[in-house]
């Protein structure tokens, strides 16, 4: 079993993506923005806990980022909202590898944070 962790700061999110616009696109996949933009004033603390979860998944991984891209690590809701992941591209063949993935998201105040652990 390994995991990760990482923290995000919800200001330094929002800056980033309000300067971003488009690029956004290549940290986060269409369904990953549309969810943080229906989270109205809350739109950043959710993507700063999807950023947090990718860089955790990079962490409990034990390779670092080294192949795939940051949208072949997709974060998903299910309807009560519980996060999980969708993994794409070489993410996808790991967790083939690996097995099963844990993912746990939060933020209060000034930080979002996440926790990933392969079970």
């Amino acid at each position: 079993m390994t995991c990760g962790v990482d923290i995000v700061e919800i200001g330094r999110m929002e800056k980033l993506v309000c300067t971003r616009g488009q690029s956004l696109q290549r940290l986060f996949t269409e369904q990953e923005i549309a969810y943080c933009r229906s989270r109205g004033k809350g739109q950043y603390a959710s993507f700063a806990a999807m950023f947090a979860a990718k860089e955790a998944f990079w962490k409990a991984c034990r390779t670092g980022f080294r192949k795939g891209a940051w949208t072949d690590v997709e974060v998903r809701h299910d309807e009560l909202g519980a996060p999980s992941f969708v993994l794409h591209g070489a993410c996808a063949v790991l967790l083939e590898e690996r097995g099963e993935l844990s993912l746990s998201l939060a933020h209060d105040g000034q930080y979002a944070i996440a926790q990933v652990v392969w079970l």
